[in-house]
This record gives structure tokens, sequence and C-alpha cells, in this order.
């Protein structure tokens, strides 16, 4: 027979073989998100999927697997967000290219960051790491990990065209990065459930304009020039600046 004979069967397997995996991934959400990760077993997960345990494990080997793909699902791989493709394409030729770039991927970070069922997780999280250290270390892995070294390579070919200043690009990539991380825990895990406030997208314009005001020179939002830096003497202790 032709390979276009069994093409069509394949296919079909394929897609059955995705649609249980997704299948089982919606059960280990639904199971994590009301147990945590502590409290949640593989039973409980394949029951809620409505599958075998042993169909479970010819997908995932493990609950921290579980855990780590369900992570992913709400952050990282999330259709919405598509962070990592969306960054990795990315050349901007000027600095303005740069900046538009840039405030699209934050407004795609912010809602997935702020959701209400990555925060349950992130509560999870910090609930079990001191009894499952493990993962502290997955979510650092993959998610901050991934995503920073996404960021840092789009701000290296920055640098490359001569769009930002020298320096280093994951040094960079945290000073985007982490101002999101305070929204997400000060305005996000310690508040109740429902209850979170994330930034608006004028704050987020702000936000990346100052940013980047650190980054690029030619930027609106420019850094003082050398001559007009000024320095703390005795004097401005009264609330006088003393220029250099």
């Amino acid at each position: 027979m032709s390979n276009a004979t069994h093409s069509p069967s394949a296919s079909a397997r394929h897609e059955r073989t995705r649609a249980k995996r997704e299948q089982t991934l919606q059960g280990a959400r639904a199971v994590f998100l009301r147990e945590g990760f502590a409290g949640a077993s593989v039973e409980m997960i394949a029951h809620e999927a409505g599958v075998s345990t042993r169909t479970l494990y010819s997908y995932f080997s493990s609950k921290e697997e579980m855990f780590e793909a369900v992570l992913r699902s709400l952050t990282i791989a999330n259709p919405r967000v598509d962070m990592f493709e969306f960054v990795r394409a990315a050349e901007p030729r000027d600095a303005n290219e740069l900046r538009a770039l840039l405030l699209t991927l934050m407004a795609r970070i912010v809602p997935a960051m702020m959701g209400a069922e990555y925060l349950t997780l992130l509560r999870a999280i910090i609930a079990d790491a001191h009894r499952f250290p493990q993962l502290g270390e997955m979510l650092r892995a993959t998610i901050f990990e991934d995503g920073l070294m996404a960021l840092a390579g789009l701000l290296q070919r920055a640098q490359a065209r001569g769009l930002i200043v020298p320096g280093d690009p994951q040094l960079m990539a945290r000073m985007l990065i982490g101002p999101l991380l305070t929204y997400a825990i000060l305005d996000g895990v310690l508040l109740p459930d429902g209850q979170s406030r994330p930034p608006d997208p004028a704050t987020v314009h702000e936000y990346v304009s100052l940013t980047l005001a650190a980054l690029i020179p030619s930027h609106p939002i420019t850094r003082p020039r050398a001559a007009s830096v000024t320095r703390e003497t005795p004097s401005s202790r009264t609330g006088k600046v003393v220029p250099r």
C-alpha cells in the first residue's frame, strides 16, 4: 500500500492520542486547582479525567510531570500567550519596533500571570514547597528561566543591531520581568481568590517606557547626560542638591 493510504489512519490515531492526552491534562488541572499538589494523587487525576492509571502513565511519567504540564498550559504554553515563538521570531529593526514588541509581549504575559488558575497554583507551590522542594525548582526552570532566556535572546539581538546599550541581556530581561512578579505576588497571590488587581494597559505602557529609558539612549524618556548628573553632599541633606 502507498503512504497516502496509511496517512489518514495515522493522522486519526495521532489526533486521538492528542485528544486523550489533553483530556488527561484537563483532569490533572482540575484536581491540582482543587487539591493543590500535596493533596492530589494519580488515582484522583485518573478518575477526574475518566481514564485508567495505565493510560495516564502512558502520557505522563509522574505527578510532578503533570503539574509541570499544567503550569505550562496556563502560562508559557498557553496559546493566548505564545510567548516563546513570539519572542524568538522577533527581529526588531529600530527602537520603535522594539518598544512596540515589548508592549505587545507584556500585554500577553500580564493576563496569564494574573489569571485566577495560575495564581491558585502559585499559592499551592508556595504552600507545599517546604515539603516538596522540587516544586520551586520546577516553577523556576519551566516558567521563569525559559521565559528569561527567550527574552534575553531578543535583547541580545537588539544589542547586535545597536538598538540598546551594552550590558548583560539576562540582567536586562530580569529588569523587564521582575516588576510583573511584584504584581503577581502583591496584587495576586496575597489577595483573596477572585480579587487580583492586574496592572491596567496604561500602567503597562508606562512601565515598558520607563524600562526602555534605561536601555535605549534615543528613547523619548532619556537618561540624564553626564554633565547634569547630581550627587548628594552634606548640604543635600537639608533639601539642596549640589550639581557635580
